[in-house]
């Protein structure tokens, strides 16, 4: 462009005052574009900060409460109610936060976008300040404002992107709190319906116990009837542990006594526990006679009236007045009786007819009614243990 001298005369003084506005610009300019560059790094930096803090900061704090949870029932309950009101108020304080995030991202974005046209503006005056001032050799330069206004460009991009990354992961996270909210009530129901499945199960635990203990209650009940009735009818006899102690008890009359061993004729049950008294009697070396049957009856026919008479049971056990016959018979006596066998000590026979020596008689009457045995001694511990339930019933009073 031609500049004429009347132009140079008139602006000449306006020339130096521009040359001071343009130094005084630029420096503001400078100070201008630091405050732009330190805004657009900063603000764009902040804004998703807090948005990626949250997130992390309640998986945190639900991670630690979840670490301290304690195994009681009712503790578990108390945590799990103040678990669920912490996350209540994380979500509250993120959902709040969330909409102002992309409103505050939104905000710098038309920030920086105003900055455009403060750059246009201060591009257009330095043009017009070098077409009338001769101290600015060259004009601004076009590669300078192309420069800045592509970095605003690419500011604003980024913000922009931001913004919309934002707006997605609200989308997102308020999708997550949707599930989350769904879970943990699906979680609930699932709880509850254990829980009632648990209670059904004890309670079905609890009625098949007691019918357990019903029918063994029951089964013992039966099993003790059928003991009664095999009790009352089971044949007397020695197992072979009870005759070896039988022997030992009587060793030391053996080899100078002899047993004279009888059973009552017509009664094999009477004939086989004979067989076993007479095996234990050997087993303390004590000389028997083989076991012989021998009849006895009552009289009868014309005693009218007269009592009735018992009928002869048990085991008759007596001796010759020999001392050590005495000693045996008693001894004998009181085997069977600790056994559980009813018996009887017969007077001594005192006849001229009786062998020299001591000896014993021993004769196996029909059996006794009721048990015998392990059975009746069965039958007197449990009578006992009735006798004193009471008393003991009555002493706790």
């Amino acid at each position: 462009m031609p500049r004429t001298s009347k132009a140079n005369k008139t602006i000449a003084p306006l020339c130096n005052l521009g040359s001071y506005r343009h130094l005084v610009r630029v420096i503001f300019t400078l100070l201008a574009k630091s405050i732009r560059e330190s805004r657009t790094i900063s603000k764009p930096s902040l804004t998703p900060s807090k948005h990626k803090i949250a997130e992390p900061e309640m998986t945190a704090h639900v991670i630690w409460t979840l670490s301290t949870l304690p195994s009681a029932a009712p503790a578990l309950q108390s945590s799990l109610s103040a678990l669920e009101r912490d996350i209540a108020a994380l979500e509250s304080q993120s959902s709040g936060l969330e909409p102002g995030l992309g409103w505050f991202t939104l905000l710098v974005a038309i920030g920086v976008a105003l900055e455009i046209f403060v750059v246009i503006h201060d591009h257009r005056k330095e043009v017009n300040e070098w077409r009338v001032c001769e101290l600015i050799p060259e004009g601004p330069s076009l590669i300078k404002l192309g420069i800045e206004i592509a970095s605003i460009l690419l500011v604003i991009i980024g913000v922009m992107g931001e913004f919309g990354v934002g707006l997605k992961i609200s989308s997102i996270n308020g999708q997550l709190r949707a599930k989350g909210a769904e879970l943990r009530s699906k979680s609930d129901q699932l709880l509850a319906l254990v829980t009632q499945q648990a209670s059904d199960a004890d309670a079905g635990a609890a009625e098949a116990n007691r019918q357990a203990a019903e029918a063994n209650r029951k089964s013992e009940k039966e099993r003790l009837a059928r003991a009664k009735i095999e009790g009352a009818v089971a044949f007397r006899s020695l197992d072979d542990k009870q005759k070896r102690d039988i022997g030992t008890a009587l060793a030391h009359f053996g080899s100078i006594m002899a047993a004279s061993m009888w059973f009552a004729n017509g009664s094999t049950e009477a004939e086989l526990f004979a067989d076993d008294i007479a095996q234990a009697l050997r087993f303390a070396h004590i000389h028997t006679t083989t076991v012989g049957g021998i009849m006895e009856m009552r009289e009868g026919g014309g005693n009218w009236d007269a009592p009735i008479e018992s009928a002869n049971t048990g085991v008759d056990i007596s001796s010759t007045s020999n001392p050590i016959a005495q000693g045996l018979a008693d001894a004998l006596f009181k085997e069977l009786t600790n056994r559980g066998f009813d018996s009887k000590r017969k007077p001594d026979q005192k006849s001229k007819n009786n062998p020299p020596g001591p000896v014993i008689w021993v004769t196996v009457q029909a059996r006794p009614r009721g048990p015998q045995g392990e059975y009746k001694l069965q039958a007197e511990r449990e009578a006992k243990a009735k006798k004193q339930q009471p008393q003991s019933s009555h002493t706790a009073k």
